[in-house]
Formats: C-alpha cells, structure tokens, sequence
C-alpha cells in the first residue's frame, strides 16, 4: 500500500492511497477457503463447494471488505507517522464503477488540516471575583445545619412549619400516592393548619404549589396549567425541634472536635461558603477567558471541508445546506477545541489515572460531608472510588474536571486578572447578566 499526499490549499489536502493485489489476496483468499470449508450450499456436501463458485458467490464482497480494513488502518497509521493535525475524519472521494478485479486500486480521501495561529495570553485581561459572605448568609447555614440534624416531634395539629405525611388521592387515579408536604414550603398551607391525622384535605394542587411543574414533581404524575384535584389524608403531622447551638452539632456537621465554639462554628461555615462561591468565580474566569480567546485568536478553518465531512459523517443530515447550518452551530465551540488545544499543548498539559482518583475521592468526600459522614474508612472509600471510575461516563466527566482545573491555573498565571471583592448576590448578578450576554450573542 502506497500512500501520497496532495496539498491543495494551508487547509486542505488530499490523500491518494494506491492498493494492490499483493496488500490483500492472502488474507482474501484466507476467507474464502474458510468460506469453502463451513458453507452449506444445496447440492453440495459442506467442505466440497468448488473454489470457482465460492469465488463467484462471495469474492467481490471479501475484496471489498478487506480493502475497507487495509484503508482505514493505513490512513489512521500514515496520519499519526505523518503527525498530520487534521480536522474530523477523511473524506472518501466518490468513484463510480470500481474495477475490484484489477492489479491496482487507486482511492482519494479529503482531509481538513488545523489551521496554524498563536495564542498570546498575556493579552488577555478578564475580571475575577473575590466572593464576601455577610453574616446573613452565614445565618441561613446556620439555620439549615439546625433544621438538618434537629429531632422530629409529632403534633396535636398541623403549624405552619409542620411536615405532613399523608396518603394521596389525585382525581380519577386508583389508587392513593404517599405524599409528604412541608407547609412552609408551599405557597399556600392554610388548608392544612389545625389539621389532624386522620383529617382529609382536598384541594387544587394550583392553590398550594407556584408551577404545575413542581406539583408534578412532588406528586410523580402529570399536571397541566389546570391543576389537578387531590384528597390528602393525614397520616403523620410532625415538625422539627432545631438542634442546638452546641458541640453535639458541631461534631455532626464537621466531625469529631474540628470546631469547639460557635465563633469557630461560624468562621468555618463563612470560609467554606467562600471557598464554594470562589470556585463558581473560577468557572466564570473560564467562560470569561474563552469568550476573550475566541474574539482575539483568528484563524480560517477549512469550511467547505468540514461541511462535507458533517454531511459524510452524520445521518441525521441529508442535505448540504443542514451540514451548512450544524457547522454554524458548532464552529465557536470547534474554534476554542483548537485554540485549547494549543495551549495544552504549549503547556504540556497531560492528565493521569492517579489524578482521576484523587478527583474522585475529593468529590466523593464533599458529597458524603453533606449528609452528615464525615469520616470514611479507607477500605469504604477505595471501594466507593473504583465503583466511581468503572463508570466510563463518570471517569471522563472527573478526567476533564482535572484538565480544566490544570488550563485554569495556566490562565491564571499568565492572564491579566483584576480581582473585584462583592457581596453574594452582586456576583449572582453580574454571572446572570454575563450569561444573558452570551445567549444573545
């Protein structure tokens, strides 16, 4: 097998592969004689199928098969000997009328070649955030952190912060539903005070809950803008003691002796709230970045090429025109591929198994302290940790984790950064107005 490559343009080439006999009779005639000794054809004994009409039958399909492999294997072979930066995967050039009997096959492939740029950025400038939790915010924690691990307590009649259990009825079902209402939670609950168990409520599931879609989630079933009718029998009414302000909490929220005061309760709770909202003012230097990247870094990309390529390559587009309108939607996030790439790989950004886990074990470790498990045997945690990462989805979702939180460190070492210290909901309001912007645009 031969292959030469014919640049046509900085973006474009074209791959002519030239195959001949000798590349893949061996293996074709391997086939065939397998063929021969298993096909059971009437009028022959199995293993006794004269060559000639094995050959007449099956040969132009196992030359066309094995000519398939041998280019798929030598283009992916010669473009990584090559070192060739293509773009999408090559794109066979249509023939018409291929003689498979003859001494040479001659076949063409487009390819669309990564455009050359630089990346400077230390001509990047964006804002970041230094997050201030007020004490207000840090009430809230504590309030929550009360309620969480506080004691249930059962009820004469239902209060306005009682939590119902009730079996429930909705019109035209079968059967009941087990249902549990937090009345401080819905947005009317006077149906429900002073009720006991046993009592039966029936109401519009509009009067107690803002959206449909909320009373469909609470109730498992579909709900239209109408509502649906529902009879709640009372089953359980009860309500939280909040747990008390003292070392009891303190170990159950943080762990044994971590925190001994309610100073230190509250400064642990202010610096990890500060801590989480900082790591959102990182993803936003992120999206700050790659939108500044985006308008500074240009370069040409090889449209004509990928859009055949999109319509090659993707079922669900018969047209040129859809591939022309799938490479507009993709083409901001294809261009930032490209210039991430770059910097990876200036960088010598690489990620490894052993930080994977290291990334599975801090997130595992985070979403067991909000339920309360602050302590984990070793054993539990290497178990829960593989159970994690032989998830290929979960593996590749923390692998990226760790690349991006390498390229943010880039970033910030290289980039201009301007800090800006703002309250809780001033951030909240610049992050939902920066993304307005980027909808729009």
């Amino acid at each position: 097998m031969n292959i030469t490559k014919n640049t046509t343009d900085n973006l474009n080439a074209v791959l002519t592969v030239t195959v001949s006999q000798a590349d893949y009779q061996e293996k074709v005639d391997n086939v065939l004689n397998q063929y021969r000794k298993t096909a059971s054809i009437k009028g022959f004994r199995k293993g006794q199928v004269p060559m000639s009409f094995v050959k007449k039958q099956y040969e132009q399909a196992v030359i066309f098969d094995t000519v398939n492999e041998l280019l798929q294997k030598g283009l992916n072979d010669y473009i990584k000997e090559e070192k060739l930066a293509i773009l999408g995967n090559p794109v066979p050039v249509i023939q018409d009328n291929i003689d498979w009997t003859a001494s040479e096959l001659n076949f063409d492939f487009e390819i669309g070649i990564a455009p050359e740029f630089t990346v400077d950025l230390s001509k990047v400038s964006v804002d970041t955030y230094k997050v201030q939790v007020e004490e207000e915010e840090v009430q809230k924690y504590v309030d929550n952190f009360s309620q969480r691990f506080g004691s249930l307590v059962s009820l004469d009649a239902a209060e306005e912060n009682a939590i119902i259990k009730a079996d429930a009825m909705v019109e035209g079902a079968e059967e009941a539903k087990s249902a549990f209402l937090r009345l401080e939670e819905l947005k009317d609950a006077s149906a429900f005070i002073g009720k006991k168990v046993g009592d039966v409520v029936e109401v519009n599931t509009n009067a107690i809950y803002d959206t449909a879609e909320e009373a469909a989630q609470q109730l498992g079933i579909e709900v239209n803008e109408e509502g649906v009718q529902v009879t709640y029998t009372l089953k359980e009414v009860n309500k939280v003691n909040n747990a008390e302000m003292n070392q009891d909490l303190f170990d159950k929220v943080y762990g044994e002796g971590t925190v001994d005061s309610e100073d230190a309760f509250r400064n642990k709770i202010k610096t990890e709230s500060e801590n989480m909202y900082n790591k959102e003012a990182d993803k936003q230097i992120i999206n700050d970045v790659v939108a500044e990247l985006l308008k500074q870094v240009q370069f040409d990309l090889p449209t004509t090429f990928l859009t055949k390529w999109l319509e090659f390559s993707n079922e669900g587009i018969t047209s040129e025109e859809q591939a022309k309108e799938e490479l507009a939607k993709i083409e901001k996030s294809l261009r930032y591929q490209l210039i991430e790439a770059k910097i990876a790989e200036e960088n010598s950004v690489e990620v490894n198994s052993e930080e994977v886990k290291a990334a599975a074990e801090v997130a595992i470790t985070e979403q067991l302290k909000m339920y309360g498990q602050n302590v984990i045997p070793e054993e539990s945690m290497n178990q829960i940790i593989a159970g994690a990462l032989s998830n290929q989805e979960e593996y590749n979702r923390l692998s990226y984790q760790v690349f991006t939180d390498k390229m943010l460190a880039i970033f910030k070492a290289n980039i201009q950064l301007t800090e800006k210290e703002v309250t809780f909901d001033e951030f909240v309001e610049i992050i939902t107005a920066k993304n307005k912007e980027l909808e729009q645009a």
